[in-house]
């Protein structure tokens, strides 16, 4: 066989690689297939407005593809750009294609050239840094593109019984859904500034990031908390929820959690609401996950949620910081990744 032909992606590539992608993961994960809304969202329309695809051609058919989405991030205060790695397949009967390790080493050994690192050849300066959560491949990864395990994500979850609110509403706080996209936008904005400042390492989640990430998603519906001051009806926290599997087959997923200043208040607020959104669709439990370090993971068991074995852990391929450094500093939540 004739190994395929590595390259850059080409508008028109997306109809085949969809077709590849829908050969191999519904089966293995349970995701539904995917269309062209799904990659028009992740591919074309993400924040950076930017398509960092590599794929393998065979004979006029796409075979691989190793992708990443770029994101807008800060580190210490500086903007920075980082790569979240999703969607990467080989069809079986290519796999060993150009020979050992493997078409899906490839793909991604050409995809670090062209987008990461001090000398991109699409741009410099390219990522400093790719992450994801390749379980299936992470063997691979660490052996032949130097991949780092940066944590465990361990995980948060707090049983929903009896029908009742743990979390009491204080006082000084009112709690709304916020349905409005503009709103979405504005509030998140708003929040996001106050977060910015004592950003270490992260995604920049202002109103653009959190209206794309999740108010355009393609295939999953979100909802939003609001929490505002009871006085002078500013905004004090957001959160976003999602009913789906994460850890468990069914259960009410906190996505994303903005809280500036981590107001304890402000917190017992966003999770009274939560509460609410999960005993009203009927799941057994909240999930979702923090870095061990930050102040949320503590916070959270304070407010009833317990820990409980990872199901996913966190993946790096650093073109500049060190993982030691990263640990102390990356704040992620679930809404970083491809997995809710």
């Amino acid at each position: 066989m004739k190994a395929p032909l590595i390259r850059p992606w080409a508008s028109g590539d997306e109809v085949s690689i969809l077709e590849g992608w829908n050969r191999i993961f519904p089966a293995q994960d349970g995701l539904p297939e995917r269309d062209l809304s799904w990659w028009n969202w992740g591919f074309r329309d993400n924040p950076l407005q930017k398509t960092e695809v590599v794929v393998a051609e065979h004979e006029g058919r796409i075979v691989g593809q190793y992708a990443c989405v770029p994101l807008p991030a800060l580190s210490e205060g500086e903007p920075t750009t980082l790569g979240c790695i999703v969607d990467a397949f080989v069809l079986p009967e290519f796999r060993r294609a150009g020979g050992r390790p493997g078409l899906i080493i490839q793909l991604a050994k050409r995809l670090h050239e062209l987008y990461c690192g001090p000398r991109a050849e699409q741009g410099v300066p390219g990522h400093p840094l790719l992450y994801g959560y390749p379980v299936p491949i992470w063997r691979i990864a660490q052996r032949y593109l130097g991949s780092e395990m940066v944590r465990d994500m361990d995980l948060l979850f707090r049983e929903l019984t009896g029908g009742f609110v743990a979390n009491p509403l204080p006082a000084g706080r009112v709690v709304e859904e916020l349905t409005d996209p503009g709103a979405l936008v504005r509030v998140a904005d708003e929040l996001w500034a106050a977060i910015a400042p004592d950003m270490r390492f992260g995604l920049v989640r202002d109103g653009a990031w959190m209206s794309w990430r999740y108010a355009r998603h393609p295939g999953c519906r979100y909802r939003f908390v609001l929490v505002r001051d009871a006085e002078g009806g500013a905004a004090r926290g957001l959160a976003v929820y999602r009913r789906g599997a994460y850890a468990v087959d069914d259960a009410g997923i906190v996505c994303d959690f903005l809280c500036p200043g981590e107001d304890d208040e402000t917190t017992t607020a966003l999770l009274h609401g939560l509460e609410r959104f999960g005993i009203e669709e009927g799941v057994p439990v909240l999930v979702t996950v923090f870095p061990q370090n930050a102040p949320a993971f503590l916070t959270f068991q304070r407010k009833g949620f317990l820990v409980g074995p990872p199901s996913h852990f966190l993946v790096m391929n650093s073109f500049g910081p060190h993982v030691r450094w990263l640990r102390d500093r990356w704040r992620f939540t679930l809404g970083d990744s491809d997995l809710v």
